[in-house]
């Protein structure tokens, strides 16, 4: 059978580690030192920030969902470190794995640490810990080879998801912002009663699926993260974005361009003005693209 026959079209889609793959993804310095001393955790992929480590998403994933738990310090080497972050790294980690195991059904893990260049480590100068996901079945290839489509979910789809439980989990977060938009002609956000809708974090369900529900929109689906851009900062609603088709379900709708201005605009709470100009700093190209 000619594959491009397959109902399936075959594809095995993985375009983010192409740099990776072509040496195009090597930068000055150390990777994980550049990540954490910058300012923007949501392009860094920075889930969370503690006392002596932090948990960041890989940008060339072996599996959906994974992650690495990273010392501050500088350091090859498990002995180099104090007791302090050895505790608070075995301390964050089954968080991790709750956290994971919530929002995205995986049925176990592999985690481990590579030390050393000769043990495999892409970057052996400072020490990171592996969290990769895994489901039944994942590694089976005989599905490419029958015609099945593999597309991974896009990584700030899970980073989105992935950070909104960590922030439960870790900090007891029980409300998060809906953003929701839409990009017919000039991108929108569409507002609830004059105002960004919030949703409740139900016990047992991710957060992402709970928002999903409370829009009560088939389509709707999670484009981005509109919290704040540094993963320890409180003072901004943790919440999702979200991208309709149209006008959401239900009354009470109605829509603000996305790049609303000055204070004021729109007549928003100076919370949610910032939020929506938050978010259209976060949000993925599609936003941003020019329209015809």
């Amino acid at each position: 059978m000619d594959p491009h026959d397959s109902p399936h079209k075959e594809r095995l889609w993985t375009p983010w580690r192409m740099r990776y793959i072509g040496g195009d993804a090597r930068e000055e310095g150390c990777i994980f030192c550049n990540r954490l001393a910058a300012d923007d955790d949501v392009s860094s992929l920075i889930l969370h920030r503690a006392a002596h480590c932090f948990v960041i998403m890989n940008l060339y994933p072996y599996n959906t969902g994974h992650v690495m738990v990273v010392p501050n310090r500088h350091e090859s080497d498990l002995d180099h470190l104090d007791e302090d972050t050895l505790t608070e790294m075995a301390t964050v980690l089954p968080r991790i794995l709750k956290s994971l195991r919530t929002v995205l059904g995986c049925d176990g893990f592999n985690i481990g640490l590579n030390l050393g260049s000769v043990a495999g480590a892409g970057v052996a100068d400072h020490l990171h810990q592996h969290v990769v996901p895994r489901w039944e079945g994942d590694a089976n290839f005989m599905p490419i080879l029958a015609g099945t489509m593999v597309i991974p979910e896009m990584i700030p789809v899970t980073y989105a998801k992935t950070r909104a439980e960590l922030i439960r989990v870790m900090d007891g977060a029980d409300r998060f912002d809906t953003v929701v938009l839409s990009s017919d002609a000039e991108p929108v956000v569409w507002l609830k009663d004059g105002r960004i809708p919030s949703v409740e974090a139900e016990p047992g369900v991710p957060v992402w699926r709970a928002a999903i529900a409370s829009l009560e929109t088939p389509g709707a689906e999670i484009v981005g993260w509109s919290g704040a851009k540094k993963a320890n900062d409180s003072t901004a609603p943790p919440g999702l974005v979200f991208r309709v088709d149209g006008r959401p379900s239900g009354s009470g709708w109605h829509a603000v361009p996305l790049r609303l201005g000055g204070p004021g605009a729109a007549g928003l709470s100076e919370t949610d003005l910032a939020t929506v100009n938050r978010t259209a700093r976060n949000i993925a190209p599609w936003i941003s693209a020019p329209t015809d």
